[in-house]
């Protein structure tokens, strides 16, 4: 995809969070794999001005390959959190647990190991909430979605936990995926997938998620801003 394409690609998301959504994106400037959604989201960021304080990773599928998304740091919020009616278009709601990296991971050409990602690292359950820029982002394909930040609205986390069972496979990728984008910093969020399926709900509305030992983190979606 060429530079143009993907502003052109930003400009249509980034127009999107303040005003109507859209179905989708022009045709001269859809992504058609990851790599041309990666250069959208680095063109939204860069027209927004935001400053990036999180990531989330995962796959669709064991078989199929790892993408990552960023999360802003101005919706990354610590438990109990709330968002305003004027933050979110649709409310989804996934229960996930993240890692705040300990160390920084620079971009380099041999992959990161397990033992490198995790040195240090803090594991945190979080409630991921859903939010589109597109009218209905469940109809589009995946380098779309991707390209919208793979449909993120917000990061509420709670206090670190223990390990019940292992998602660090997923840490891992990020690490290696963020090799070709810069590498990433300690203290980064990273969350890696939802452990309950994606759910919606509404405005009024209080969510707990509660891991037993690993912890518990809680959003509210007040009625008035």
């Amino acid at each position: 995809m060429l530079r143009d394409h993907a502003e052109e690609a930003a400009r249509v998301l980034c127009a999107a969070r303040g005003g109507a959504p859209v179905h989708e994106l022009p045709t001269s400037c859809q992504p058609q794999c990851d790599a041309d959604a990666y250069l959208i989201q680095d063109a939204v960021i860069h027209q927004l001005g935001e400053t990036v304080g999180g990531w989330k990773v995962g796959a669709a599928a064991a078989a199929t390959a790892a993408f990552c998304a960023p999360i802003y740091k101005g919706i990354i919020r610590p438990s109990p959190a709330s968002y305003s009616a004027s933050e979110l278009r649709i409310i989804g709601i996934e229960a996930e647990i993240a890692f705040r990296l300990g160390r920084d991971l620079p971009p380099r050409d041999a992959a990161y190991d397990r033992a490198e990602v995790t040195a240090g690292a803090s594991l945190h359950p979080v409630i991921e909430v859903v939010d589109s820029r597109y009218a209905d982002f469940r109809s589009l394909d995946r380098p779309s979605i991707l390209a919208d930040n793979f449909s993120n609205g917000g990061l509420v986390y709670g206090a670190a936990g223990g390990v019940a069972r292992d998602p660090i496979s997923a840490l891992v990728d990020f690490a290696n995926l963020m090799n070709g984008r810069g590498g990433a910093k300690a203290d980064t969020l990273v969350t890696t997938g939802s452990w309950t399926g994606m759910v919606f709900t509404k405005r009024g509305a209080r969510i707990v998620a509660d891991f037993g030992p690993l912890g518990r983190v809680e959003v509210a979606f007040p009625i008035d801003d």
